[in-house]
């Protein structure tokens, strides 16, 4: 398991799918402001964006990657 850090000013996140057709969540930025978290299919990050969007987190998430 991977372990990510939220920063507190995180914008709206989406589902992206990324280099080597990896699926990724993505907020849409790059450069500096980027932030992306790999999973290893879609469904899984469809629910991590779903919870970072919630605010149900507590500044972490764990990510199971395959």
């Amino acid at each position: 398991m991977a372990t990510y850090r939220i920063p507190k000013n995180l914008s709206k996140v989406r589902v992206a799918k990324g280099l080597g057709h990896k699926w990724m969540v993505w907020n849409g930025k790059q450069g500096r402001a980027e932030f992306a978290i790999v999973c290893k299919d879609r469904k899984q990050a469809e629910e991590v964006a779903t919870m970072i969007n919630k605010k149900q987190h507590a500044g972490e998430i764990e990510v199971l990657v395959g």
